[in-house]
């Protein structure tokens, strides 16, 4: 992954996601991820770069991730020893409820709390997108527990120039959001105006927040990032930019 901030008006390398982010090692221990497409994978680099500080880390979900042979599926409170015993051997696990052969869900938020007294960092994706780069939350959305001392925000720089209805998750409410057509295209100033919307990436978030555009795979469109982080920091937000090339 490459990751870029902006730094005392221009845009700066990084070496991982903590660092860009500014994450309170003592502080942030509780981080929900919302927005569109890329939560999974910036929840995985997190979880990697903070199991590689030898932090116990829990992945889990307060809505539905996709489910794989990792995840450490229980369903009540006797399982929480199990988690213990996992967590003395291994610095970073995944934990969910099974929903489907190919989903997990959120725990029961009884359970929920007692895990988060487990971990060193927890990790926890609170929306759905369905893959797409943009989106706006529907009314019981995102899901972000009070215990958040972080919130990140996640939406794809490639949205930009495509049409709302062609690229967005629930576009009648990006359309709704942004006041245009269905059929109108998404610039750059329309990412700053989801990212700092109180019905948009800002949706219940009470707390510290940032936002990560991901999928800037030109180094020729990091100019343009600097435009946004700029518009970003009139609202006090600061913005992260990633890529997987």
């Amino acid at each position: 992954m490459k990751i870029y901030s902006y730094k005392k008006g221009s845009i700066s390398y990084e070496k991982n996601l903590i660092q860009a982010l500014d994450i309170d090692l003592e502080k942030d221990k509780i981080i929900t991820l919302v927005g569109a497409g890329g939560k999974t994978s910036t929840i995985f680099e997190l979880g990697k770069e903070f199991s590689n500080l030898n932090k116990k880390t829990i992945i889990t979900t307060t809505t539905h991730m996709g489910f794989d042979k990792d995840f450490i599926l229980i369903e009540k409170d006797s399982d929480i020893k199990r988690i213990k015993n996992i967590l003395k051997n291994f610095f970073l696990i995944k934990v969910g409820k099974k929903e489907s052969e190919y989903k997990v869900k959120s725990l029961d938020f009884d359970l929920l709390k007692k895990i988060i007294l487990l971990g060193d960092f927890i990790l926890i994706e609170g929306d759905g997108s369905k893959n797409l780069p943009l989106k706006a939350p529907k009314d019981n959305e995102p899901v972000i527990i009070k215990e958040t001392n972080l919130v990140i925000g996640i939406m794809g720089f490639d949205s930009i120039n495509k049409k709302i209805k062609d690229i967005c998750h629930r576009p009648e409410l990006v359309s709704k959001l942004l006041r245009k057509d269905l059929d109108e295209i998404i610039d750059y100033k329309d990412l700053v105006e989801i990212a700092q919307h109180e019905n948009g990436l800002k949706k219940n978030v009470n707390g510290k927040y940032k936002v990560i555009i991901n999928k800037v795979d030109k180094e020729e469109n990091l100019e343009l990032c600097k435009n946004i982080a700029n518009l970003c920091k009139k609202s006090n937000i600061d913005v992260v930019f990633t890529s997987y090339r």
